[in-house]
């Protein structure tokens, strides 16, 4: 599934505190969404395309704040991965690769449909709240804890256990 993990509206914040698995997920998913929504918009280059109707992919080309929103959780994610696995700084992720090379200046007078940033869709499963980061940190301490392996000085979350919810209680779901 495509996703972006807001577990923060620090962006660098929220990256540091991905499991490991979704740090090179973030990285090489948020290209392809970035990719494809420019694509949406009328940007023309051998770029990758997928998910074109996916929800996030949909918020990202809805408006250049969106993308540009997305590109920075990308971009944070991509360092990121760098740290992680002791990437130097002339390496990078071929999926990033292709972003990187956007001409910005032709990405910002594509055809947006709006001038707005809005919040991202909460691709949260059965998790959500008013606020898109609550949704994230209650999906991500309830159904993403099989995944949870942080590398280097990353731990869990300090939060983790007061979005954890027990079975019996079913605040913060859908």
């Amino acid at each position: 599934m495509v996703n972006a993990f807001w577990l923060d509206r620090n962006l660098r914040q929220a990256v540091a505190w991905l499991v490991d698995r979704h740090v090179t997920s973030s990285v090489f998913e948020c290209s392809m969404v970035l990719t494809t929504a420019v694509q949406l918009r009328g940007y023309e280059g051998d770029l990758s395309f997928t998910h074109s109707d996916h929800p996030l992919t949909r918020w990202a080309a809805e408006s250049f704040e969106n993308w540009q929103y997305l590109r920075a959780y990308t971009d944070a994610a991509h360092e990121e991965w760098r740290y992680r696995w002791d990437h130097s700084p002339e390496e990078s992720h071929g999926s990033w690769d292709q972003v990187a090379g956007l001409d910005t200046d032709v990405v910002r007078e594509l055809d947006w449909p709006s001038n707005d940033l809005s919040d991202p869709p909460q691709l949260t499963g059965d998790w959500a709240a008013e606020d898109y980061v609550d949704a994230y940190r209650y999906y991500y301490a309830n159904d993403k804890r099989h995944l949870f392996s942080w590398a280097k000085d990353r731990s869990e979350p300090p939060w983790i256990d007061e979005y954890t919810v027990d079975d019996a209680d079913v605040s913060g779901r859908a």
